[in-house]
């Protein structure tokens, strides 16, 4: 598979109604919806001739650009804060993508898109609306944008006969610099403490939920302490074998020894040293570093990692870029004063957080 990168914001292809494929959904965020293609013929090209997406072979077959072979496809939605794919796509590009290894991240590969593209995208989601079909409810109703010119072919992270595939949100691997001293909370857990309270929401739990674990956890060093932050994030992993108690076993030496999330702590930190409350929401490396905050961790698993010997494939992706329009940049310095002011991150919030709730590592209970 070709692996080239596109290149000062390049299209590598057009997708129009004609194109040859189909797309079936498969996951969706605030943002963006993802695609699964497919060829009407279940042909790929395979050789180098870019750009014949529309084009037959000799026989008549429709030929699909190879490129599009391992690939997803993502969408943006048509909601008003969510940035244009081309300025994100610039962004991740000049000062997301020389952060990391190229094997590190999942590979995005900007391509043009029309209406009636979109239309038959849109058209693929409201299917998804029907009864007994995939699309949460709390996303009916909202479509794709029909005047957004790209998408993004990413690598698909997907499971497959040998390997199992999860994906979790790293959030905030280091603690917040506006924090006070002596917090018994992070930042994610103090935010979801905070959450929770506020809305009545059933607690978060170490084993039940994969929100529940706190990001600090990951990147201790303590086997004993990565431990019930990873069981969770396994237990709804695609394609796990059912014992999942030896897959956690074979996964966890893994993630104790795991360079990728330690570079992404540590960049979260170089990026933010001083806090939202003490800089410019619109600086590029604020804006960086909150893109980094909210990326979301995709790995994929062989069934039989030890046996077999393959590799653990971990990639970083959703590296969107995080503007402070639309109201966003007075949201993020309201909540941090919020979680400042009432006690959360210290935990002496005036309706204490339960019992049973996610304990985070900084409250010096993890024994």
């Amino acid at each position: 598979m070709v692996t080239t990168r596109s290149k000062g914001a390049e299209t590598i292809l057009t997708l129009d109604q004609d194109t040859p494929v189909r797309v079936r959904y498969h996951a969706e965020g605030a943002a963006n919806v993802v695609f699964i293609i497919t060829s009407t013929r279940n042909f790929f090209s395979n050789d180098d001739d870019y750009g014949t997406v529309g084009t037959t072979t000799d026989d008549g077959i429709p030929r699909i650009d190879v490129r599009l072979r391992g690939k997803l496809l993502r969408l943006r939605k048509d909601v008003p804060s969510v940035t244009p794919v081309l300025d994100s796509h610039r962004h991740y590009e000049q000062h997301i993508e020389p952060l990391f290894p190229a094997e590190s991240l999942v590979e995005q590969l900007l391509c043009n898109i029309t209406p009636g593209f979109v239309r038959k995208c849109n058209a693929a989601l409201r299917t998804e609306e029907e009864p007994l079909m995939k699309r949460p409810k709390k996303r009916h109703g909202v479509n794709l944008s029909e005047t957004e010119c790209h998408g993004l072919l990413i690598t698909d992270m997907t499971c497959d006969e040998k390997h199992a595939s999860t994906e979790f949100k790293p959030k905030w691997l280091v603690q917040s610099p506006s924090a006070p001293p002596g917090s018994k909370r992070c930042r994610t857990c103090a935010l979801r403490a905070m959450r929770d309270v506020k809305s009545n929401t059933k607690p978060s739990t170490f084993g039940h939920d994969s929100r529940g674990f706190c990001p600090l956890t990951l990147v201790s060093g303590d086997r004993t302490v990565i431990r019930p932050s990873l069981e969770p994030i396994l237990v709804k992993a695609i394609g796990a074998p059912l014992n999942i108690l030896d897959f956690v076993n074979q996964t966890l030496p893994y993630f104790h020894d795991l360079y990728l999330l330690r570079l992404l702590r540590d960049l979260q930190a170089e990026k933010d040293p001083k806090g939202i409350l003490k800089v410019d929401s619109s600086d590029v490396e604020f804006m960086t570093a909150m893109a980094l905050r909210d990326c979301t961790f995709f790995l994929k698993i062989p069934n039989q990692y030890e046996k077999s010997g393959a590799r653990i494939e971990a990639r970083l992706g959703d590296l969107d870029l995080k503007t402070p329009d639309g109201g966003k940049g007075d949201y993020w310095r309201e909540t941090e004063q919020q979680l400042i002011d009432e006690g959360w991150y210290t935990a002496t919030e005036k309706r204490p957080a339960p019992k049973g709730r996610c304990i985070c590592l900084l409250s010096g209970n993890h024994d």
